[in-house]
């Protein structure tokens, strides 16, 4: 398996935990999405990805890993980045306040089946139902990843501050969080400045 971290500590824990339960072996670990370009060549069972680089998306590591690697994402993300892994090519999510028990279990189980906790397979599953963000949901993200306030968002596109509440309504539920905060960390995840 391969290990996808930015954070040297947080690596040496996920190897650690693998390596102490010994069904999987740690092959190559990356810090970036341009060292995990190298790892790809090794076309490992598993590899285990943090969304947040520092250098980019874990989501661009999925779409150059072999077809037959189970990829599990490792993150703290909303789920709607969750859900993006997923629709990318991810075989399972891990929040990183999972236990060294849950990270080895995860690691062998992802090669029978998808792994999702069940209360984020629940948001999954939701978020797929209820499907993508429109163009303009997508147009109200990026102005709320600039800072702006919901009466500037409404100015900038000439609608009103109702119109642009519900929105704000419609994108939280579609990415199953409540916290405006989540709301720009994901948007800028989604679109990430030029």
């Amino acid at each position: 398996m391969i290990i996808v971290e930015d954070h040297p500590v947080t690596r040496d824990g996920i190897r650690a935990c693998v390596e102490r339960d010994g069904r999987a072996t740690v092959v190559g670990e990356a810090g970036s999405v341009e060292a995990a370009k190298a790892l790809a060549a090794l076309a490992p069972d598993v590899a285990l990805i943090d969304l947040g680089l520092e250098d980019g998306d874990g989501r661009v590591v999925i779409s150059f890993l072999p077809p037959a690697t189970r990829i599990i994402v490792m993150s703290q993300a909303p789920v709607g980045a969750v859900v993006e892994a997923i629709r990318a090519g991810a075989h399972g999510y891990l929040d990183k306040g999972s236990t060294a028990d849950q990270v080895a279990e995860a690691v062998h189980a992802v090669l029978a089946g998808p792994v999702l906790p069940p209360e984020v397979a629940a948001l999954v599953i939701g978020a797929f139902q209820r499907g993508e963000l429109t163009p303009r949901e997508q147009e109200v993200l990026r102005a709320l990843t600039k800072g702006y306030d919901n009466r500037e968002i409404a100015d900038e596109f000439g609608i009103s501050v109702r119109t642009i509440n519900r929105h704000l309504e419609n994108i939280r539920a579609k990415l199953g969080t409540h916290r405006r905060s989540e709301l720009i960390r994901y948007g800028r995840e989604r679109f990430p400045p030029p």
